[in-house]
């Protein structure tokens, strides 16, 4: 069982909620004409709310329970903090968009990296 939290796990993370963040953020401001984009912000929050929640349990049960919620934290303060300058830099659609295939990229790398730490 490992001791520690890699810190490839800790960068995939400040991405996957920083993606997350930027939709939810997009969503809760939405402004635009299109029902079916704003649909599709909230289908990929929801999808990847539960695969964030699924990650962290399953994380939790390799290692021990207190490293999910610690990476949660660093992701919530970190993560959040740069991705709401990345939305004011380059705009919340532009980050919106790029944000459908990054949080699955970013999942999948955090899968990949937690279950090495099974091994």
């Amino acid at each position: 069982m490992p001791d520690s939290m890699p810190l490839s796990l800790v960068i995939a993370y400040l991405a996957f909620f920083g993606f997350l963040n930027t939709h939810q953020r997009h969503s809760s401001r939405f402004e635009g004409a299109s029902q079916i984009y704003h649909l599709a912000l909230n289908i990929s929050l929801f999808l990847g709310v539960l695969v964030g929640l699924g990650l962290l349990i399953y994380y939790g049960y390799l290692t021990t329970w207190y490293w999910p919620i610690v990476l949660f934290l660093i992701g919530s303060l970190i993560g959040g903090l740069i991705f709401g300058l990345l939305d004011v830099s380059f705009g919340l659609l532009i980050m919106s968009l790029v944000s459908f295939p990054g949080w699955p990229i970013s999942a999948y790398i955090m899968y990949r990296i937690i279950i090495q730490l099974g091994d």
